[in-house]
């Protein structure tokens, strides 16, 4: 299987997908580190989007809880329903 990655560093694209959150003050300095000076207020809400080669969204998981996240065993069988 093949796929694209695509990093956000900005936060343009979860702004629009609405999976940002205003991030606490305290974590400007460490969001503008690693958003090469980009981003100082907001962080992402765990997603996943398998988007067709049309633009179209085939499948999203979007939780809050960061600390649950997709098992790959459960992408491997959304991924084999949308054939």
């Amino acid at each position: 299987m093949s796929y694209d990655l695509y990093s956000d560093g900005d936060g343009t694209l979860m702004k629009k997908m609405g999976v940002a959150f205003k991030a606490p003050e305290k974590y400007s300095s460490m969001l503008l580190k690693y958003s090469g000076d980009k981003n100082a207020d907001v962080l992402p809400v765990p997603s996943l989007f398998v988007i067709g080669i049309d633009g179209t969204i085939l499948y999203e998981y979007v939780n809050p809880d960061y600390k649950t996240r997709m098992s790959p065993e459960e992408l491997i069988k959304e991924l084999k329903s949308l054939r």
